[in-house]
């Protein structure tokens, strides 16, 4: 009985922990609450190995970027873009140079600071494919369901020993 319950406290442990991190990730996309601070999904292999699809970036607005910097844009038809700064030219307004770590070449047309969202300054491995999961109805379910399950049974044990110990 003993390994039931710290098996179902580990349990409730894990799920909140994740809950969590949904959450805060669905409040702070949906309301920006943590103040300069975004996060987004990344959709696409460009920026692998340092970037896997299915990883989430959080990213942070700057005052300057540098080369080598990874950034996240609004590049053509505001389609929002994770990729590495790889050239800056200085002359006039600074025009930014940007390629994905896997692409061949750059990006046809340099950005402006004012596309640029901000610095990636932080990735969470594989966080986007349970972000995903959780939007299907299947992983709606599963989410809200086996939460439930353990904190019932947890509760139930709960009152079956404290009858026992009465």
């Amino acid at each position: 009985m003993k390994i039931v319950r710290f098996v179902l406290s580990l349990l409730k442990w894990l799920i909140l922990v994740v809950l969590t991190l949904l959450a805060i990730y669905v409040i702070n996309s949906n309301f920006n609450i943590v103040k300069g601070y975004k996060t987004f999904l990344v959709q696409s292999g460009s920026m692998e190995p340092a970037i896997m699809t299915g990883d989430v970036v959080v990213i942070k607005n700057q005052t300057d970027y540098l080369i080598n910097d990874v950034v996240t844009f609004t590049g053509k038809s505001n389609r929002v873009v994770t990729h590495r700064i790889n050239e800056i030219e200085k002359s006039g307004e600074k025009k930014y140079f940007t390629k994905g770590d896997a692409n061949k070449t750059g990006d046809e047309d340099y950005i402006a600071k004012e596309q640029i969202i901000g610095k990636v300054v932080l990735v969470i491995p594989r966080l986007g494919y349970l972000l995903s999961f959780a939007k299907t109805f299947n992983g709606l379910i599963i989410l809200l369901i086996i939460p439930a399950i353990v904190y019932i049974l947890d509760e139930l044990i709960k009152i079956k020993n404290a009858k026992k110990n009465s």
